[in-house]
């Protein structure tokens, strides 16, 4: 449906719109994260795994997450998953855009666990429903995701979801290992986030496997020309 924004524009024009897409439903998934820190009940998986590693390693946890970022895109590439605008987009707008909201906090801070829990799973479906809305402009996908989707090709029988699952289950047992704060919120996006968006991808009619991403090489030589 929303491909629809850019299908008949000309070659340059719509690898513009295609990234502009990208980064306003990057803003979308900031959000996501930021009712996450609302919520306040335990770092989800990857963040955790960010905390143990500045805990294990003399190193803060933004350079924890700068090198397992760097890290999975190796590991992305090892796996051929191409590395487009989307990557470098995610890089940057996902941060900025959580950080907008922070700003704004549209969200009230409470003390009720129950609300929090109910925050946190809101942010499970704006998260899921952001992948979706990103992921249609085949721009390539954001380290992570890239390798949620390399494992998913590789393991064709399970939902990509439950791929998520696994993924999630192995780097928060890492993450335990190494010490790192594990929550009610952590348990929630370990198990809740891959059930989710199984269930957004199918009402969407969206399988992340089958699209075809295209590289930031191939990107940058069609906006300079024109030409597909």
């Amino acid at each position: 449906m929303f491909e629809k924004l850019w299908k008949n524009l000309p070659p340059r024009y719509n690898r513009i719109v295609r990234m502009l897409w990208s980064a306003l439903t990057m803003f979308f998934i900031g959000f996501g994260i930021y009712l996450q820190i609302e919520a306040d009940i335990g770092f989800p998986s990857w963040n955790a795994l960010n905390q143990g590693f500045s805990i294990v390693f003399p190193i803060t946890y933004g350079t924890a997450s700068i090198t397992i970022g760097l890290s999975i895109v190796l590991v992305d590439l090892l796996m051929k998953e191409p590395i487009g605008m989307g990557t470098l987009i995610d890089a940057v707008c996902v941060g900025l855009g959580c950080d907008f909201f922070a700003m704004l906090d549209p969200v009230p801070a409470t003390e009720s666990l129950a609300a929090k829990i109910l925050i946190f799973i809101a942010s499970l479906f704006i998260l899921s429903y952001g992948q979706y809305l990103y992921m249609i402009t085949a721009l390539s996908c954001g380290p992570r995701d890239a390798f949620t989707v390399a494992v998913g090709k590789r393991c064709k029988k399970i939902s990509i979801g439950t791929v998520n699952n696994i993924i999630s289950v192995v780097v928060l047992f890492i993450s335990w290992c190494m010490g790192a704060t594990i929550g009610i919120g952590t348990v929630l996006s370990v198990f809740g986030l891959g059930f989710v968006m199984d269930i957004t991808f199918k009402a969407c009619r969206f399988e992340p496997r089958n699209v075809v991403h295209e590289d930031i090489v191939t990107t940058a030589k069609v906006i300079l020309t024109n030409k597909e």
